[in-house]
């Protein structure tokens, strides 16, 4: 699993690619964390390189969402694969975080 980030006006994108199971979830996890810790507030996971996910990976999302939350951010989904969105939304993920078909959907949804 990788992890790169890069800046789109006041968003961080950031494009992970890979698996994202309980073998990469735990240094990811830690990326993520400081991502959401950080200054921004705008966090866009990118998810159209990421070929499978598991709870593990779930829950590293979540917590990061929830932390940038805590500190008045958001964060929001992109362009996942059918069966990662399968796997999201089997797991209700939508109902947490809102999921996008692309990045520009979802930077006209990050409010001002």
């Amino acid at each position: 699993m990788q992890l790169a980030t890069r800046k789109v006006y006041d968003v961080v994108v950031v494009d992970l690619t890979g698996s994202l199971d309980s073998h990469s979830a735990g240094e990811i996890g830690d990326q993520l964390t400081a991502i959401a810790q950080g200054a921004d507030k705008h966090v866009l996971l990118n998810l159209e390189k990421v070929e499978y996910v598991s709870s593990a990976g779930l829950r590293i999302i979540l917590r990061a969402a929830k932390l940038l939350q805590n500190a008045h951010g958001e964060m929001k989904l992109c362009a996942a694969q059918e069966t990662v969105k399968d796997v999201m939304l089997t797991a209700g993920f939508d109902s947490l975080l809102k999921l996008y078909d692309s990045e520009k959907d979802a930077f006209a949804a990050f409010s001002g």
